[in-house]
This record gives C-alpha cells, sequence and structure tokens, in this order.
C-alpha cells in the first residue's frame, strides 16, 4: 500500500511538473504573438492616392492597436 501510495505521489507530481512546463510555453507563445501583432499595429498603413488627406494628423497614419485578449478569449479566438 505504501508503494503505491509512493508511485502515485510522484506520478502525481511529475504531471504537475509537465504541466506547469506547458503552461510556460504556452504562455511563452502567446506573449510572442502579442509582441507581434503589436509590432503590426505600429507599422504605417499604406494609402492608396484617392486616400490621401491633406490634413497632417499623423495618428491617421497608423493602425489602431488591437484590445489585450485574455487567455481563454486568445484560445478561442484561435479555435482551441
Amino acid at each position: 500500500m505504501s508503494a503505491q501510495i509512493a508511485q502515485l505521489t510522484s506520478a502525481l507530481a511529475e504531471s504537475e511538473r509537465r504541466r506547469e512546463a506547458e503552461q510556460r510555453s504556452m504562455n511563452d507563445t502567446i506573449q510572442q504573438i502579442k509582441e507581434q501583432v503589436t509590432n503590426l499595429t505600429r507599422r504605417p498603413t499604406t494609402s492608396t492616392p484617392d486616400d490621401i488627406d491633406d490634413d497632417s494628423d499623423d495618428k491617421d497614419d497608423y493602425v489602431d492597436p488591437l484590445p489585450s485578449l485574455d487567455l481563454w478569449t486568445f484560445m478561442i479566438f484561435l479555435k482551441f
């Protein structure tokens, strides 16, 4: 009985270590994607000649940033 408890405790600890490693990896990936999206939103947009206006308001030259997403919303967005 004692050996079974030790074996189950060890298996549980290993499972928890794997889960934490997967969570860290997912968090790193999500952070990288967020940074890439943020970088994309900072790029100037391209305009066709018909869209060019004469006002010098630079804020119109950039895409609005995306709202921040929590993990579950992001996973739903990616259809996990």
